[in-house]
């Protein structure tokens, strides 16, 4: 019984680094219809998903049989001890799965805590010298301004990647404080990376292209930088 435990909460660990370091895992999770998976995500993804569901369940059924099948034949704190493993197990899954998209928010935060210097050798450049028209930055490549005249949104004909080629800077805007905001894309994407200057902090914003970003969370990864979500 206890190697069936033993197995199954490797399986339970697995989950868990996996959601932590797969910047895809969120998004497979998410898939509707499990039919559209591969190609969402890849065989390689969903093949091994198919294993830690088979070895999970399986080995739950088997230690959770043979736990009630001692509990029967026995009396008193040994199976009251029982139960109480089968319900942390429980608990425990079910901690996981509201839990999952948080354990991903912070294996995500540490990967950007890794990438700071590169992030900065892109909005360093902006900070004191903020174009004021469509151009090309060295490390950054060509790009549009708006709203003309008095720019704040550039728009990247080149997204630049970062770190590798799973993350890209789409977009960068500059609020009047002095903030430079990255829009990441790529496998990693979705998010923004943002530096602020001392005692401020990412807000909700209107872009200079009139969309709106209503702040979700954000979290400090070092330096002034922040790792920010928005509502779609």
């Amino acid at each position: 019984m206890i190697r069936n435990w033993t197995i199954h909460l490797t399986t339970l660990i697995g989950f868990t680094i996996w959601a932590a370091t797969d910047p895809l895992f969120q998004k497979m999770i998410h898939v509707r219809d499990p039919f559209n998976m591969p190609d969402v995500v890849g065989w390689g993804r969903v093949l091994t998903l198919a294993v830690l569901v088979l070895i999970g369940g399986l080995s739950f059924m088997s230690a959770a049989f043979k736990l009630l099948g001692c509990m029967k034949s026995e009396t008193g704190h040994r199976s009251i001890r029982q139960l109480l493993v089968l319900t942390t197990v429980v608990a425990l899954w079910l901690g996981f799965a509201r839990q999952y998209d948080s354990i991903a928010w912070q294996g995500k935060r540490l990967r950007f805590s890794a990438r700071i210097d590169e992030l900065e050798a892109i909005a360093a450049p902006l900070r004191d010298h903020w174009p004021e028209r469509d151009g090309e930055i060295p490390g950054i490549g060509p790009f549009m301004a708006y709203p003309f005249g008095r720019p704040t949104t550039l728009l990247l004909l080149e997204a630049p990647p970062v770190a590798s080629r799973s993350l890209y800077i789409s977009a960068i805007e500059k609020c009047r404080y002095g903030a430079i905001k990255l829009q990441l894309t790529g496998t990693d994407g979705g998010d923004w990376a943002e530096w602020h200057p001392p005692l401020r902090r990412p807000v909700s914003f209107v872009g200079g292209l009139a969309d709106p970003h209503e702040l979700h969370t954000a979290t400090a990864i070092g330096n002034g930088w922040y790792l920010v979500r928005y509502r779609a």
